[in-house]
């Protein structure tokens, strides 16, 4: 078991004249992983991007100045806007120009994404696995992103972040990860058993809690947090996108973990008939050839 830093977030005290309630403590206590406590935060310029582009009134020229205050980060951003992954019709030569002309959805997308990339460190073969799992469920988040009515660069960024927990499991702790992602499971919850041994949390519960000490939006926390859990109706619509998603992404063969009990597409879809209607979603063949080509851009 690796060291741990205790973070401890407790409820405020009863004021003198309240009946002080019982309160289990525990709840609030969550127990990291030192060395997952020690990774740098998360790209300052991204982090910048994700602010900027949350106000919908901001001036566009401010965020390509951001952008540019990193020149590696500013020519991924531009690298990424004109590959196949995105798609975008015309060619962009200039970082502002790409701002113009994709909106803040698009840009805080693509900063997401190269901040991810970076965030990979060594490119191992466990290390491509779940980046691949990761990149399929963003773009199975932004294939059914209309029928959440959410736009699909939103939808998007919110699959490529919901396994940085495991990423950043890779990063810190690869020797104990590793024969995780290579091991044989009958399903997702024994995986996730499988961490809390090794590693004394999951990487759902790492994900969040990640994502909140790099304060980047809650919303992404609680995608970390609860992408594995059972389906619910009080959940969020982008919570509700990311668990099937994810599930989705595993039915069409870019599973983190593979299980003996691996969801059919027909059953990973069966969530989204009631949002459907009469509609199909598509069909597995196709969703998979679409994926499978607009990873190539991941490659580069």
């Amino acid at each position: 078991m690796p060291s741990t830093v205790t973070d401890e977030r407790l409820r405020p005290a009863s004021s003198p004249d309240e009946t002080a309630p019982e309160i289990d403590f525990q709840t609030d206590v969550v127990t990291m992983p030192v060395r997952l406590c020690n990774l740098p935060p998360f790209n300052a310029i991204a982090s910048q991007v994700l602010a900027l582009t949350a106000d919908p009134d901001i001036d566009l020229g401010r965020i390509s100045r951001v952008i540019q205050g990193d020149p590696a980060f500013a020519a991924d951003i531009l690298f990424l806007a004109n590959s196949s992954l995105f798609g975008f019709p015309s060619r962009m030569h200039s970082l502002s120009h790409a701002v113009a002309l994709l909106g803040l959805d698009r840009i805080q997308a693509l900063g997401v994404t190269v901040a991810m990339r970076g965030f990979l460190g060594t490119r191992t073969s466990s290390v491509h696995q779940c980046w691949q799992h990761s990149a399929a469920c963003a773009l199975v988040c932004e294939e059914f992103s209309g029928i959440f009515d959410l736009s699909g660069d939103q939808a998007y960024t919110a699959g490529i972040m919901h396994d940085i927990g495991r990423l950043g499991f890779l990063r810190t702790y690869a020797s104990e990860m590793t024969p995780i992602l290579n091991g044989h499971y009958n399903s997702v919850q024994e995986v996730l058993q499988a961490e809390r041994e090794a590693l004394n949390v999951d990487h759902a519960r790492a994900g969040s809690w990640l994502v909140g000490n790099w304060c980047l939006p809650k919303d992404f926390s609680e995608i970390c947090a609860h992408h594995h859990d059972a389906p619910d109706a009080g959940d969020s619509e982008i919570l509700q996108l990311a668990k099937v998603a994810c599930t989705i992404a595993d039915a069409i063969g870019f599973p983190a973990v593979k299980c003996r009990q691996q969801p059919s597409y027909h059953d990973a879809t069966s969530p989204l008939k009631p949002r459907l209607g009469r509609k199909a979603p598509l069909t597995e063949h196709d969703l998979r050839a679409n994926v499978t080509a607009r990873l190539l851009a991941f490659e580069g």
